[in-house]
Protein backbone atom coordinates (compact mmCIF):
# COMPACT_ATOMS: atom_id res chain seq x y z
CA UNK A 1 0.00 0.00 0.00
CA UNK A 2 1.69 3.09 -1.28
CA UNK A 3 -1.55 5.29 -2.44
CA UNK A 4 -3.46 7.23 0.50
CA UNK A 5 -6.37 5.19 1.48
CA UNK A 6 -9.08 5.54 4.33
CA UNK A 7 -9.57 3.44 7.24
CA UNK A 8 -11.55 3.34 10.42
CA UNK A 9 -9.75 2.78 13.28
CA UNK A 10 -10.95 -0.24 15.30
CA UNK A 11 -8.51 -0.03 18.84
CA UNK A 12 -5.00 1.11 20.14
CA UNK A 13 -2.63 -1.74 20.42
CA UNK A 14 0.71 -2.19 22.67
CA UNK A 15 2.73 0.95 21.86
CA UNK A 16 -0.29 3.33 21.30
CA UNK A 17 -0.87 2.81 17.55
CA UNK A 18 -4.48 2.46 16.12
CA UNK A 19 -5.28 -0.93 14.43
CA UNK A 20 -7.10 -0.82 11.15
CA UNK A 21 -8.11 -3.01 8.21
CA UNK A 22 -7.54 -2.68 4.42
CA UNK A 23 -9.23 -5.47 2.76
CA UNK A 24 -7.23 -8.60 4.41
CA UNK A 25 -4.57 -6.04 5.29
CA UNK A 26 -3.72 -5.26 9.18
CA UNK A 27 -2.71 -1.74 9.59
CA UNK A 28 -1.23 0.39 12.01
CA UNK A 29 -1.50 4.06 12.16
CA UNK A 30 0.27 6.43 14.74
CA UNK A 31 -1.93 9.24 16.34
CA UNK A 32 -4.89 7.71 16.01
CA UNK A 33 -7.84 7.44 18.40
CA UNK A 34 -10.35 4.36 18.02
CA UNK A 35 -13.80 5.16 16.03
CA UNK A 36 -12.16 7.74 13.71
CA UNK A 37 -11.58 7.68 10.45
CA UNK A 38 -8.84 8.89 8.69
CA UNK A 39 -6.96 8.99 5.22
CA UNK A 40 -3.39 7.52 5.61
CA UNK A 41 -0.42 7.25 3.84
CA UNK A 42 1.67 3.58 3.89
CA UNK A 43 5.07 3.20 5.33
CA UNK A 44 7.41 0.57 5.73
CA UNK A 45 5.60 -2.87 5.06
CA UNK A 46 6.41 -5.64 7.91
CA UNK A 47 5.27 -9.62 7.71
CA UNK A 48 1.47 -8.94 8.64
CA UNK A 49 0.98 -5.97 8.53
CA UNK A 50 1.97 -2.55 7.52
CA UNK A 51 2.70 0.97 9.08
CA UNK A 52 0.86 4.00 7.92
CA UNK A 53 0.50 8.31 8.85
CA UNK A 54 -2.64 10.44 8.98
CA UNK A 55 -3.38 11.83 5.93
CA UNK A 56 -6.07 13.73 7.44
CA UNK A 57 -8.91 13.23 10.17
CA UNK A 58 -12.06 13.04 8.83
CA UNK A 59 -14.15 11.57 11.65
CA UNK A 60 -12.22 13.02 14.60
CA UNK A 61 -13.19 11.02 18.19
CA UNK A 62 -14.42 13.35 20.86
CA UNK A 63 -11.22 12.39 23.23
CA UNK A 64 -8.62 14.49 19.95
CA UNK A 65 -6.93 16.98 21.78
CA UNK A 66 -4.13 19.50 20.38
CA UNK A 67 -0.71 18.46 21.39
CA UNK A 68 1.14 20.62 23.46
CA UNK A 69 4.39 20.09 22.63
CA UNK A 70 5.87 21.24 19.33
CA UNK A 71 7.47 18.37 18.38
CA UNK A 72 5.35 15.44 19.36
CA UNK A 73 4.83 15.03 15.80
CA UNK A 74 8.28 14.03 15.06
CA UNK A 75 9.54 13.00 18.53
CA UNK A 76 8.06 9.85 19.23
CA UNK A 77 9.17 10.07 22.55
CA UNK A 78 5.60 10.38 23.28
CA UNK A 79 2.45 8.81 21.92
CA UNK A 80 -0.88 9.43 23.20
CA UNK A 81 -0.29 13.96 23.50
CA UNK A 82 -3.40 13.95 21.54
CA UNK A 83 -5.65 11.97 23.20
CA UNK A 84 -7.61 13.62 26.11
CA UNK A 85 -5.99 12.27 29.47
CA UNK A 86 -8.76 10.42 31.36
CA UNK A 87 -9.59 9.12 27.84
CA UNK A 88 -5.30 7.67 28.08
CA UNK A 89 -6.34 5.81 30.89
CA UNK A 90 -9.35 4.18 29.94
CA UNK A 91 -7.51 3.17 26.31
CA UNK A 92 -4.56 1.94 28.22
CA UNK A 93 -6.63 -0.11 30.28
CA UNK A 94 -8.55 -2.11 26.95
CA UNK A 95 -4.68 -2.31 26.18
CA UNK A 96 -3.32 -4.03 29.33
CA UNK A 97 -6.45 -6.16 28.73
CA UNK A 98 -6.22 -7.29 25.39
CA UNK A 99 -2.22 -7.96 26.10
CA UNK A 100 -2.97 -10.03 28.72
CA UNK A 101 -5.58 -12.12 26.83
CA UNK A 102 -3.92 -12.49 23.87
CA UNK A 103 -0.19 -13.49 25.57
CA UNK A 104 -1.02 -14.99 28.75
CA UNK A 105 -4.49 -16.34 27.79
CA UNK A 106 -5.47 -14.38 31.18
CA UNK A 107 -9.11 -13.00 31.03
CA UNK A 108 -9.67 -10.81 33.74
CA UNK A 109 -12.84 -9.10 33.57
CA UNK A 110 -13.24 -5.96 34.74
CA UNK A 111 -9.31 -4.76 34.80
CA UNK A 112 -9.89 -2.14 37.53
CA UNK A 113 -9.54 1.84 36.44
CA UNK A 114 -5.96 2.80 35.84
CA UNK A 115 -4.83 4.80 38.92
CA UNK A 116 -3.64 8.43 37.48
CA UNK A 117 -0.66 10.14 37.75
CA UNK A 118 -1.06 13.28 39.90
CA UNK A 119 0.89 15.21 36.92
CA UNK A 120 -0.36 14.42 33.50
CA UNK A 121 2.68 16.80 32.62
CA UNK A 122 5.85 17.74 34.71
CA UNK A 123 5.77 14.44 36.07
CA UNK A 124 9.38 12.61 35.53
CA UNK A 125 12.17 13.33 37.87
CA UNK A 126 14.65 12.41 35.63
CA UNK A 127 15.39 12.76 31.70
CA UNK A 128 18.55 12.09 29.97
CA UNK A 129 18.83 14.21 26.27
CA UNK A 130 21.36 13.21 23.76
CA UNK A 131 23.97 15.92 22.48
CA UNK A 132 23.87 16.44 19.13
CA UNK A 133 24.71 19.79 16.46
CA UNK A 134 21.83 21.06 14.12
CA UNK A 135 21.64 24.38 12.24
CA UNK A 136 25.56 24.84 13.02
CA UNK A 137 24.54 24.84 17.14
CA UNK A 138 24.73 22.17 19.93
CA UNK A 139 21.44 21.06 20.73
CA UNK A 140 19.67 18.68 23.86
CA UNK A 141 16.93 16.75 22.66
CA UNK A 142 15.78 13.23 21.86
CA UNK A 143 15.95 10.75 18.90
CA UNK A 144 13.16 10.13 16.59
CA UNK A 145 11.91 6.86 17.42
CA UNK A 146 13.16 3.92 15.81
CA UNK A 147 16.10 6.09 14.23
CA UNK A 148 18.97 7.80 15.14
CA UNK A 149 17.83 10.89 13.78
CA UNK A 150 17.87 13.87 16.46
CA UNK A 151 15.04 15.59 17.59
CA UNK A 152 15.81 19.11 19.88
CA UNK A 153 13.58 18.43 22.58
CA UNK A 154 15.17 20.47 25.57
CA UNK A 155 11.63 22.02 26.53
CA UNK A 156 10.40 18.73 27.23
CA UNK A 157 6.66 19.04 28.89
CA UNK A 158 7.51 15.99 30.95
CA UNK A 159 9.74 17.33 33.40
CA UNK A 160 8.55 19.85 35.70
CA UNK A 161 9.17 23.67 35.41
CA UNK A 162 12.38 23.84 37.72
CA UNK A 163 13.98 20.76 36.53
CA UNK A 164 12.68 22.22 32.46
CA UNK A 165 14.65 25.76 33.61
CA UNK A 166 18.37 23.64 34.44
CA UNK A 167 17.61 21.71 31.02
CA UNK A 168 17.11 25.25 29.07
CA UNK A 169 20.30 26.89 30.74
CA UNK A 170 22.11 24.11 30.07
CA UNK A 171 21.39 23.71 26.68
CA UNK A 172 21.52 27.83 26.00
CA UNK A 173 25.28 27.24 27.26
CA UNK A 174 26.15 24.35 25.22
CA UNK A 175 23.90 26.30 22.15
CA UNK A 176 27.42 29.32 22.36
CA UNK A 177 30.43 26.62 22.25
CA UNK A 178 32.12 26.55 19.37
CA UNK A 179 32.96 22.39 19.34
CA UNK A 180 31.43 19.56 21.62
CA UNK A 181 32.94 20.01 24.36
CA UNK A 182 34.58 16.56 25.92
CA UNK A 183 32.93 14.32 22.73
CA UNK A 184 29.90 14.77 24.62
CA UNK A 185 26.78 12.41 23.65
CA UNK A 186 23.97 12.99 26.57
CA UNK A 187 23.22 14.86 29.27
CA UNK A 188 20.85 13.38 32.12
CA UNK A 189 19.00 15.21 34.56
CA UNK A 190 17.92 14.42 38.14
CA UNK A 191 15.70 16.47 40.33
CA UNK A 192 15.11 15.86 43.62
CA UNK A 193 11.43 16.55 43.86
CA UNK A 194 10.95 17.27 47.79
CA UNK A 195 14.18 19.50 47.79
CA UNK A 196 14.93 20.82 44.63
CA UNK A 197 18.24 19.39 44.03
CA UNK A 198 20.07 18.62 40.04
CA UNK A 199 22.62 16.32 39.35
CA UNK A 200 23.69 16.48 36.10
CA UNK A 201 25.22 13.62 34.74
CA UNK A 202 27.43 13.68 31.56
CA UNK A 203 28.32 10.72 29.35
CA UNK A 204 31.29 11.19 26.66
CA UNK A 205 34.05 9.49 24.63
CA UNK A 206 37.32 9.41 25.99
CA UNK A 207 38.75 12.65 27.18
CA UNK A 208 41.35 14.54 29.49
CA UNK A 209 41.13 16.21 32.18
CA UNK A 210 40.55 19.59 30.49
CA UNK A 211 37.65 18.59 28.48
CA UNK A 212 36.26 17.50 31.90
CA UNK A 213 36.66 20.72 33.52
CA UNK A 214 35.21 22.43 30.38
CA UNK A 215 32.00 20.33 31.11
CA UNK A 216 31.40 21.17 34.57
CA UNK A 217 31.76 24.78 33.17
CA UNK A 218 28.15 23.91 31.68
CA UNK A 219 26.67 23.82 35.28
CA UNK A 220 28.76 25.91 37.10
CA UNK A 221 26.45 29.18 38.68
CA UNK A 222 23.15 27.26 37.96
CA UNK A 223 20.75 27.51 40.99
CA UNK A 224 20.02 24.21 42.56
CA UNK A 225 22.83 22.44 40.81
CA UNK A 226 24.20 20.19 43.85
CA UNK A 227 26.88 18.19 41.72
CA UNK A 228 27.86 17.35 38.23
CA UNK A 229 29.52 13.60 37.38
CA UNK A 230 31.18 12.92 33.77
CA UNK A 231 31.28 9.46 32.91
CA UNK A 232 33.91 9.35 30.13
CA UNK A 233 34.14 5.83 27.97
CA UNK A 234 37.44 4.12 28.34
CA UNK A 235 37.11 0.84 26.17
CA UNK A 236 34.80 -1.22 27.99
CA UNK A 237 35.40 0.55 31.53
CA UNK A 238 33.97 4.25 32.28
CA UNK A 239 35.84 7.13 33.79
CA UNK A 240 34.24 8.57 36.20
CA UNK A 241 34.65 12.21 37.85
CA UNK A 242 33.07 13.93 40.41
CA UNK A 243 32.90 17.45 41.33
CA UNK A 244 30.53 18.14 44.51
CA UNK A 245 27.93 15.46 44.99
CA UNK A 246 27.68 12.29 43.52
CA UNK A 247 23.48 11.97 45.01
CA UNK A 248 20.23 13.91 45.27
CA UNK A 249 17.85 13.50 48.99
CA UNK A 250 14.58 12.78 48.08
CA UNK A 251 11.22 12.47 50.13
CA UNK A 252 9.66 8.84 49.94
CA UNK A 253 6.13 9.31 51.50
CA UNK A 254 7.68 9.64 55.27
CA UNK A 255 11.15 8.39 54.55
CA UNK A 256 14.29 10.11 53.55
CA UNK A 257 16.73 8.24 50.84
CA UNK A 258 19.88 9.12 49.16
CA UNK A 259 19.59 8.81 45.63
CA UNK A 260 23.37 8.27 43.63
CA UNK A 261 24.06 8.78 40.36
CA UNK A 262 24.49 4.96 39.44
CA UNK A 263 21.67 4.37 41.44
CA UNK A 264 18.18 3.66 39.55
CA UNK A 265 15.03 5.09 41.07
CA UNK A 266 11.40 5.72 39.55
CA UNK A 267 10.87 8.96 37.11
CA UNK A 268 6.99 9.67 38.72
CA UNK A 269 8.23 9.88 42.10
CA UNK A 270 4.87 11.31 43.41
CA UNK A 271 2.73 8.53 42.00
CA UNK A 272 5.35 5.40 43.13
CA UNK A 273 4.70 6.85 46.54
CA UNK A 274 1.04 5.50 45.88
CA UNK A 275 2.09 2.48 44.04
CA UNK A 276 4.02 1.79 47.19
CA UNK A 277 0.95 2.20 49.07
CA UNK A 278 -0.68 0.19 47.72
CA UNK A 279 1.42 -2.88 48.14
CA UNK A 280 1.89 -2.38 51.48
CA UNK A 281 -2.10 -2.81 51.70
CA UNK A 282 -1.59 -5.57 49.94
CA UNK A 283 1.17 -7.37 51.69
CA UNK A 284 -0.65 -6.79 55.03
CA UNK A 285 -2.27 -4.26 56.69
CA UNK A 286 0.06 -2.03 58.35
CA UNK A 287 -1.53 -3.66 61.93
CA UNK A 288 -0.84 -7.23 60.59
CA UNK A 289 2.49 -6.54 59.41
CA UNK A 290 3.78 -5.54 63.08
CA UNK A 291 1.97 -8.49 64.62
CA UNK A 292 2.74 -11.29 62.09
CA UNK A 293 6.14 -10.48 61.14
CA UNK A 294 5.50 -11.07 57.47
CA UNK A 295 8.76 -12.67 55.89
CA UNK A 296 9.45 -10.23 52.40
CA UNK A 297 11.96 -11.25 49.81
CA UNK A 298 12.46 -8.41 46.83
CA UNK A 299 13.65 -9.23 44.38
CA UNK A 300 15.17 -6.03 41.80
CA UNK A 301 14.93 -4.00 44.88
CA UNK A 302 16.63 -1.07 43.53
CA UNK A 303 17.14 1.37 46.81
CA UNK A 304 14.30 0.31 48.87
CA UNK A 305 11.78 2.70 48.31
CA UNK A 306 8.90 -0.50 48.43
CA UNK A 307 11.01 -2.68 50.57
CA UNK A 308 11.97 -0.78 53.21
CA UNK A 309 8.22 0.98 53.22
CA UNK A 310 7.01 -2.71 54.29
CA UNK A 311 10.00 -3.11 57.30
CA UNK A 312 8.92 0.16 58.60
CA UNK A 313 5.06 -1.12 58.87
CA UNK A 314 7.02 -4.54 60.63
CA UNK A 315 7.43 -6.85 57.95
CA UNK A 316 10.83 -8.94 57.49
CA UNK A 317 12.68 -7.69 54.25
CA UNK A 318 15.05 -9.34 52.65
CA UNK A 319 16.47 -6.68 49.99
CA UNK A 320 18.42 -8.18 46.77
CA UNK A 321 19.78 -6.23 44.53
CA UNK A 322 22.71 -6.79 41.43
CA UNK A 323 23.49 -2.81 41.59
CA UNK A 324 25.64 -2.30 44.58
CA UNK A 325 25.43 0.97 44.35
CA UNK A 326 21.56 1.19 44.69
CA UNK A 327 21.95 -1.42 47.47
CA UNK A 328 24.35 1.37 49.15
CA UNK A 329 21.68 3.66 48.79
CA UNK A 330 19.01 1.19 50.48
CA UNK A 331 21.42 0.64 53.64
CA UNK A 332 21.77 4.25 54.32
CA UNK A 333 18.26 4.50 53.89
CA UNK A 334 17.49 1.80 56.52
CA UNK A 335 19.81 3.28 58.37
CA UNK A 336 18.81 6.88 58.36
CA UNK A 337 15.19 5.94 58.93
CA UNK A 338 16.01 3.82 61.77
CA UNK A 339 14.40 0.91 60.05
CA UNK A 340 15.84 -2.38 61.48
CA UNK A 341 14.03 -5.96 60.37
CA UNK A 342 15.81 -5.95 57.05
CA UNK A 343 18.70 -7.89 55.14
CA UNK A 344 20.69 -6.79 52.22
CA UNK A 345 21.94 -9.12 49.44
CA UNK A 346 23.98 -7.80 46.66
CA UNK A 347 23.49 -10.80 44.19
CA UNK A 348 21.51 -11.22 40.63
CA UNK A 349 17.95 -12.34 41.23
CA UNK A 350 18.78 -15.68 39.70
CA UNK A 351 21.48 -16.18 41.84
CA UNK A 352 19.73 -15.59 45.40
CA UNK A 353 16.63 -17.69 44.06
CA UNK A 354 19.22 -20.76 44.41
CA UNK A 355 19.90 -20.20 47.82
CA UNK A 356 16.26 -20.09 48.66
CA UNK A 357 14.63 -22.94 50.56
CA UNK A 358 10.84 -23.78 49.98
CA UNK A 359 8.88 -22.08 52.81
CA UNK A 360 11.33 -19.85 54.14
CA UNK A 361 9.57 -16.57 52.73
CA UNK A 362 5.94 -15.56 52.85
CA UNK A 363 5.67 -13.17 50.27
CA UNK A 364 7.69 -12.41 47.22
CA UNK A 365 8.11 -9.12 45.61
CA UNK A 366 9.84 -8.74 42.33
CA UNK A 367 9.64 -5.88 39.63
CA UNK A 368 12.33 -7.09 37.36
CA UNK A 369 13.39 -4.49 34.01
CA UNK A 370 11.51 -4.32 31.14
CA UNK A 371 12.24 -7.58 29.67
CA UNK A 372 10.80 -9.47 32.19
CA UNK A 373 11.77 -12.25 34.51
CA UNK A 374 14.09 -14.99 32.69
CA UNK A 375 12.88 -18.64 32.46
CA UNK A 376 15.60 -19.57 35.53
CA UNK A 377 13.09 -17.24 37.99
CA UNK A 378 9.95 -17.88 37.18
CA UNK A 379 11.50 -21.92 37.86
CA UNK A 380 12.87 -21.10 40.95
CA UNK A 381 9.64 -18.95 42.09
CA UNK A 382 7.93 -21.84 41.67
CA UNK A 383 10.31 -24.05 43.33
CA UNK A 384 10.49 -22.03 46.37
CA UNK A 385 6.46 -21.89 47.04
CA UNK A 386 5.98 -18.47 48.71
CA UNK A 387 2.41 -18.22 49.78
CA UNK A 388 2.22 -14.83 48.04
CA UNK A 389 3.80 -13.21 44.95
CA UNK A 390 3.68 -9.61 44.25
CA UNK A 391 4.85 -8.76 40.51
CA UNK A 392 5.79 -5.13 39.29
CA UNK A 393 5.72 -4.57 35.97
CA UNK A 394 6.34 -1.43 33.12
CA UNK A 395 5.80 -3.86 30.02
CA UNK A 396 2.43 -5.80 29.24
CA UNK A 397 3.35 -8.52 27.06
CA UNK A 398 6.21 -9.57 29.21
CA UNK A 399 4.37 -9.41 32.20
CA UNK A 400 1.55 -11.58 30.57
CA UNK A 401 4.04 -13.69 29.42
CA UNK A 402 5.56 -14.45 32.89
CA UNK A 403 2.05 -14.76 34.21
CA UNK A 404 1.33 -17.78 31.83
CA UNK A 405 4.14 -19.52 32.81
CA UNK A 406 3.70 -18.73 37.09
CA UNK A 407 -0.62 -19.88 36.30
CA UNK A 408 0.98 -22.72 34.65
CA UNK A 409 3.28 -23.73 38.11
CA UNK A 410 0.69 -23.45 40.69
CA UNK A 411 0.24 -19.38 41.18
CA UNK A 412 -3.69 -17.42 40.23
CA UNK A 413 -3.66 -14.34 39.75
CA UNK A 414 -5.68 -12.83 42.31
CA UNK A 415 -5.78 -9.26 41.76
CA UNK A 416 -4.25 -6.76 39.60
CA UNK A 417 -4.21 -2.71 39.80
CA UNK A 418 -2.79 -0.26 36.84
CA UNK A 419 -0.68 3.19 37.33
CA UNK A 420 -0.56 5.79 34.56
CA UNK A 421 3.19 5.86 35.63
CA UNK A 422 4.04 7.65 32.36
CA UNK A 423 0.94 10.07 31.00
CA UNK A 424 1.63 10.61 27.43
CA UNK A 425 2.98 7.63 26.41
CA UNK A 426 2.23 4.22 26.01
CA UNK A 427 3.67 2.68 28.95
CA UNK A 428 2.12 1.37 32.47
CA UNK A 429 3.32 0.16 35.39
CA UNK A 430 0.94 -2.65 36.90
CA UNK A 431 1.03 -4.30 40.23
CA UNK A 432 -0.36 -8.19 40.31
CA UNK A 433 -0.90 -10.25 43.14
CA UNK A 434 -0.45 -13.83 42.11
CA UNK A 435 -1.50 -16.87 44.81
CA UNK A 436 -0.71 -20.48 45.45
Amino acid sequence: MSETITVTIEKLVQGGRGLAHHGSQVVFVRGAIPAETVTVIGGAQHKGFQEATISDVLVASPDRVAPPCPVYEVCGGCQLQHVRYEAQLVQKAEILKETLSRIGKLAIEPIPNVIPSPNSYGYRSSVRLAVFRQDKSLKLGFHRQGTDQPVAAAGCLLAPQPLRDIVMMVDGRLGVQPRLPGRLESVEFRHSVAFGATLLIYRTGPGDQESIQGLFELGHGIPNVAGQIVMARQGRRWQRTVEGQDWIPDRFNDLLFRISDRSFAQANWVLNETLSRTLTEWVAPPSRLGGGGVRVLELYSGIGTLGLSLARHGALVTEVEGNRYALADARHAAKTNHIGRTRFRPLRAEVMLKTVQPGEYDVVVVDPPRTGLSPECVQSLIRIQAGRLFYLSCDAPTLARDLSRLSAGGYRLARLQPFDMFPQTAHLETLVELAR
